[in-house]
């Protein structure tokens, strides 16, 4: 399943984002992309599991305030 995860800035890295995520699901891939400015960088990330897991990790990841942000995660359909 795949996760979108938005709401940090450009300057965290994969390795700060693997760390935070393994707390929540094993992560197989993680990618970063930047937007246009710092606060519109998102992570995609696939993780193993059902829908229904993915739906509790977003729930989870939802609302954290993790680097001076406030993440928000979502399911992907794609």
């Amino acid at each position: 399943m795949n996760i979108i995860l938005a709401g940090f800035t450009s300057d965290v890295s994969e390795k700060d984002l693997r760390e935070m995520l393994s707390h929540y699901a094993e992560v197989d891939e993680l990618s970063i992309m930047s937007g246009d400015l710092p606060e519109q960088t998102v992570a995609v990330l696939t993780i193993e599991g059902s829908n229904a897991e993915a739906h509790w990790v977003t729930r989870r990841l939802t609302g954290l305030y993790w680097h001076g942000h406030s993440l928000r995660a979502y399911v992907s359909l794609f």
